[in-house]
């Protein structure tokens, strides 16, 4: 009989322990699995060496901007234009090659550029695309799943179409900068330095985080250059999955 009860108490005590463990993993992980982290894009441009170009009249930079496979920007021109860039003004601009972004300035002798543009999703993101546009069956967060990646873009590896390009896991591809408007110091002017890194976060949902897309630039280029220059970018993907 005694025996019979030690073990009664043993299987009690193991079932409150159990129960114990589930209820502290519930409260520790519940959030994790109901709570969404909505898609999002970082930019960060540090354009360095500008300092020893002077300026004729208005000098002008312009850099790449984020957008997905079918060109449409992924960062709103009201961000560009709205955050304050030291001596610099902030705008998207039409060229030849598409949308970019251009910082002028009319200052007697350019500073660097430093500057980062973020922009995350919100929950009404979809309906603010009109109806007309809006696709069927596919929520905010489904619509912000696409690959994306700095446009314009001007030349694809081994003749790849954009759309293939950017399912790839990495690849290097031909993007542009363009300079206008300054003239060197007296002395060697050094090389203007791009160093351009966009991230596009695909979100996360239940531990299960979609992927995340970045391109980067690490160029210099001739401070005596004028007009749109090529340069290379780095593309890659990192694949998503299960996330603790």
């Amino acid at each position: 009989m005694d025996e019979q009860r030690k073990r009664t108490r043993k299987t009690i005590l193991a079932v409150l322990v159990a129960v114990c463990i589930l209820v502290v993993a519930i409260f520790l992980f519940a959030p994790a699995f109901t709570e969404t982290i909505l898609p999002g894009n970082s930019y960060v441009i540090e354009i360095t060496d500008l300092s020893g170009l002077a300026v004729n009249g208005t000098a002008t930079v312009m850099v790449p901007i984020p957008a997905n496979a079918e060109g449409e920007p992924v960062i709103s021109e009201e961000v560009f234009s709205s955050q304050r860039v030291f001596g610099w003004r902030a705008a998207v601009r039409e060229t030849p090659y598409g949308k970019m972004l251009a910082f002028t300035t009319t200052d007697g002798y350019a500073p660097d550029i430093s500057v980062s543009f973020d922009e995350w999703q919100t929950e009404d993101e979809l309906r603010r695309v009109p109806l007309h546009l809006r696709p069927t069956n596919l929520t905010a967060w489904e619509m912000k799943r696409e690959p994306r990646l700095l446009v314009p873009v001007l030349a694809m590896p081994e003749n790849t179409s954009l759309d293939e390009f950017c399912r790839l896991p990495n690849g290097t591809y031909t993007t542009v900068v363009f300079l206008d408007g300054f003239f060197p110091s007296p002395g060697e002017t050094a090389p203007v330095s791009f160093s351009l890194e966009y991230r596009g976060e695909g979100g996360m949902r239940r531990f299960i985080a979609e992927n995340t897309w970045t391109t980067t630039v690490n160029a210099t280029v001739p401070g005596t250059e004028s007009g749109f220059i090529p340069v290379p970018a780095e593309y890659q993907v990192i694949a998503g999955g299960f996330r603790l």
